[in-house]
């Protein structure tokens, strides 16, 4: 038996290719351990911290190294089983690797449960991203009426969900962003409050206090580096902002926190606090069952873009870093699921 998987072909350099990968044939013809499942792999989610895996020391997880299968979230279906957890048939999410099928510890793993047109989603708006605006929000302090908010990175897969659960409390949200099209979205669609084009109009800073005069009581930042100074610098005093994501940081050679930021958070007395949705999972089930009602309901959007096959996973992982994808990407690697 044989598999399709996206190992790393080569050291990335200063920013990512699709080349930097290639497509080969595996074989994963051993038989099942006790407590291990054979999966067949339908989705695949694309998230920023891939990237960080390539480097020499990882901010999260194990390192890719050449040669190596990228490492990556999936949902597939189980196709052999010795589990007790879970039988053939079975829909399940754990780490798949970039491949069409795996075999995984079914400690490793968790179900895909839910209705079959929201599988994929468990890989975003009710996976990871959603748990992450759901407990972020809660965690940046008694956000609602009467706070201004800042989102950066506000049509991906974190921000354009705190976005929708902000505007439902009802803040005022500003809306960071790139392109016409992600532009037109967040204002069309999501109907934010405003939104910041960083490719066009005048220099962050002024944007940011032509957006908000009297300054943001709140900011949420998915992105670090010089996002995160300007939105600082944007906050009231004793304003508080989130720390919940880092894609800037991610491609080498990005431009490093200056230590003017920390004197002006001294004395702005402002409250900055780092994120990481793990250390809150034992809230996970409330979080997904309340997003879950929201989506069903119609009261919240799935925000996704699809990208057709395996193969083009690492082009995909590329427009992610690189702000050409909206919302949550995934890999559809196989069929209908």
């Amino acid at each position: 038996m044989s598999r399709m998987e996206i190992a790393l072909k080569r050291q990335p350099g200063q920013h990512l290719r699709p080349d930097d990968f290639e497509l080969r044939n595996s074989a994963l013809d051993h038989a099942l351990d006790k407590g291990q499942v054979r999966l067949r792999v339908h989705w695949l989610s694309i998230d920023p911290y891939q990237r960080g895996l390539l480097d020499q020391v990882p901010m999260f997880g194990r390192r890719v190294m050449v040669g190596d299968m990228m490492a990556g979230r999936g949902i597939g279906e189980v196709i052999e089983s010795r589990s007790e957890r879970f039988v053939p048939g079975d829909w399940v999410i754990g780490e798949t690797g970039w491949a069409t099928e795996a075999i995984v510890p079914d400690s490793a793993l968790v179900p895909a449960a839910g209705a079959s047109e929201f599988l994929s989603h468990h890989l975003g708006v009710l996976g990871v991203p959603g748990l992450t605006a759901f407990l972020g929000l809660h965690a940046l302090g008694d956000v609602g009426e009467g706070d201004v908010l800042l989102v950066s990175s506000a049509a991906g897969a974190v921000g354009s969900t705190v976005v929708q659960l902000a505007k439902a409390r009802g803040v005022k949200v500003i809306g960071l962003t790139s392109g016409a099209a992600k532009t037109s979205f967040l204002r069309e669609q999501l109907k934010v409050d405003g939104v910041i084009d960083r490719l066009q109009g005048p220099p962050l800073p002024q944007a940011l206090r032509e957006a908000a005069p009297d300054g943001f009581s709140c900011f949420f930042d998915n992105v670090g580096e010089q996002m995160l100074v300007d939105g600082l610098g944007a906050l009231r005093p004793r304003g508080r902002a989130l720390l919940c994501g880092y894609i800037a940081g991610y491609e080498v050679g990005a431009p490093v926190v200056p230590a003017e930021t920390l004197r002006l958070i001294m004395r702005q007395r402002l409250e900055v606090r780092g994120f990481l949705v793990h250390d809150h999972a034992s809230r996970f089930g409330e979080a997904r069952s309340a997003l879950e009602d929201l989506l069903r309901s119609g009261q919240l959007q799935a925000v996704q873009t699809v990208v057709q096959g395996l193969e083009r996973a690492p082009a995909a992982l590329c427009d992610l870093l690189a702000g050409r994808a909206s919302g949550k990407v995934v890999v559809r690697v196989l069929g209908s699921g």
